[in-house]
C-alpha cells in the first residue's frame, strides 16, 4: 500500500495547486519520485494518468465556479490554467456535453457530474481486487415493489429505508419469498443535486404487490455489471470508480439515469463487510 499513500500525497499537491501552473513533473518532484516512475504508479493505483486526473479536476472545479459564481467564462478558464478560450470551450464539452455558457444556462449542479477529488480511500478501494472489473450484459424485465425517498446524504437515508422497507414487509406478512432485492437510484431534475432512490422487492409474475409499496417495471436493458463487495455504505467508492475513471474512457455513455444493485439477500444485512452486491450501469454507444 505504499504507494497508495504516496499517490495519495500527490493527489493533495494537486488539489492544492488547481489553479497554479503545475505540470505533472512537478507533482513527480512534490512526493520524490522519478516522472517515469511516478506515471506508471499514479496508473496503476488510480487507473488514471496524472494529466487526466489534473485536467479533469480542474474542469470539475471550473464547472462549479460557473454556476456559483457570476466571474466571466474566460476569467474563469484562466483561473483553472486553460489559457486559450478554444481550448477550454473543447475539453468542457469532451467532459460535460455542453459548452461553459450552456453549462451555466442550464442552471443546475449535479455532484454525478463533477470528478471527485479521490482520497485514499477511493485508492485503497480500486487496490481491492478485479471485482471492478466491468462485464456486458442484459438486465431483463423484471417488476419490483418498494419504499421510494429523495436521497441527500445517502449512508443514512438509503440504511433507514431498507429497514423500512424489512418492517413493511414483516408488518403486512407479504407471503411471497422475492427472486431479488433491488435498490435503484434514479437522478432527477433537482435544484439542489441527490437522486431518488428506490428500494424493492422482485414482484413474481402475476403478482399485484401492496398498497403500501410503489411499483416499477424495470425494461429489459443493455448493462455493465460490477460486483460491489464491503458494506453498503462504501458504495460510493465503487460508483465513484465506475462513473468517474472507467465510464469515460469506455466509449458509452449511460443510456438512462439509473443505477441497478441486485442482490438475493435484504440490503438491510449487507451495511457491514463482508457483503456483495451486483451493480448494473445501463449503457449505450456514444
Amino acid at each position: 500500500m505504499l504507494d497508495a499513500v504516496v499517490i495519495s500525497q500527490a493527489i493533495d499537491f494537486i488539489e492544492d495547486n488547481l489553479r497554479e501552473n503545475i505540470a505533472v513533473a512537478d507533482v513527480a518532484d512534490a512526493v520524490s519520485y522519478s516522472l517515469y516512475y511516478f506515471c506508471r504508479a499514479f496508473n496503476q493505483v488510480t487507473h488514471l494518468t496524472p494529466y487526466d486526473y489534473l485536467i479533469r479536476r480542474r474542469l470539475a472545479m471550473a464547472a462549479r465556479a460557473l454556476l456559483e459564481t457570476d466571474r466571466k467564462v474566460i476569467d474563469v478558464a484562466l483561473d483553472y490554467q486553460f489559457n486559450n478560450p478554444e481550448t477550454f470551450s473543447r475539453a468542457f464539452k469532451r467532459v460535460f456535453g455542453t459548452s461553459p455558457s450552456g453549462w451555466r444556462k442550464r442552471g443546475r449542479l449535479d455532484e454525478w457530474d463533477l470528478m471527485p477529488r479521490l482520497t485514499l480511500a477511493h485508492l485503497e478501494h480500486i487496490a481491492k481486487g478485479d471485482y471492478l472489473k466491468p462485464v456486458p450484459v442484459t438486465q431483463e424485465a423484471v417488476r419490483v415493489a418498494g419504499v421510494m425517498t429523495w436521497v441527500q446524504e445517502r449512508r443514512r437515508s438509503v440504511s433507514d429505508l431498507w429497514h423500512l422497507l424489512a418492517d413493511i414487509l414483516v408488518r403486512r406478512e407479504i407471503a411471497h419469498m422475492p427472486g431479488a432485492y433491488y435498490g435503484i437510484s434514479m437522478r432527477a431534475s433537482q435544484e439542489m443535486g441527490g437522486f431518488l432512490y428506490l428500494a424493492a422487492v422482485e414482484l413474481a409474475e402475476g403478482e399485484i404487490g401492496d398498497a403500501a409499496l410503489v411499483v416499477k417495471e424495470i425494461p429489459a436493458l443493455g448493462c455493465v455489471r460490477f460486483v460491489h463487495k464491503g458494506p453498503g455504505w462504501d458504495l460510493p467508492l465503487t460508483l465513484d470508480y465506475v462513473y468517474h475513471t472507467w465510464l469515460p474512457k469506455s466509449g458509452l455513455r449511460p443510456s438512462v439515469p439509473w443505477t441497478i444493485e441486485q442482490s438475493e439477500r435484504n440490503f438491510c444485512h449487507l451495511d457491514e463487510a463482508p457483503s456483495e452486491r451486483a451493480v448494473y450501469v445501463p449503457v449505450d454507444r456514444q
